[in-house]
């Protein structure tokens, strides 16, 4: 009897140790988790950040610019002057854009690194299937 209810015992204790190894599993699959989601919340606040800057900085500079250009001609010129800064500013926004369009495309996928921890994961149970 006393051997009964010391097998019992180790399977209870087999199945408290697999239970404790799969929930600190969890736990440190959700904690990477939220680390990564507060990195990407952090980069996204600085990319918006910067780019509201940099292109209030870029506007008051461009308009600065053309208006200081624009007083090196006689009146009559104006309209041609500011046509050609019309195409030099569209052919600025057209090539930014597609760096921005390259930047996007080429950033990881967020929480790429808790997904890669998953997979091995579930490769790991299913190699002791």
């Amino acid at each position: 009897m006393a051997e009964g209810n010391h097998s019992g015992g180790g399977i209870f204790s087999s199945v408290r140790r697999v239970a404790d190894t799969a929930l600190s599993s969890i736990h440190t699959r959700i904690e990477l988790f939220s680390i990564e989601l507060q990195e990407e919340k952090q980069r996204l606040v600085r990319l918006l950040l910067w780019t509201v800057i940099t292109l209030f900085a870029a506007f008051l500079a461009i308009t600065v610019l053309t208006v200081m250009v624009c007083m090196f001609f006689p009146t009559e010129q104006w309209k041609y002057v500011l046509m050609g800064f019309g195409l030099v500013y569209v052919a600025i926004a057209v090539a930014t854009s597609f760096k921005l369009r390259d930047e996007v495309r080429n950033t990881p996928p967020p929480l790429a690194d808790t997904m890669a921890e998953l997979r091995k994961d579930l490769e790991c149970l299913r190699s002791r299937e």
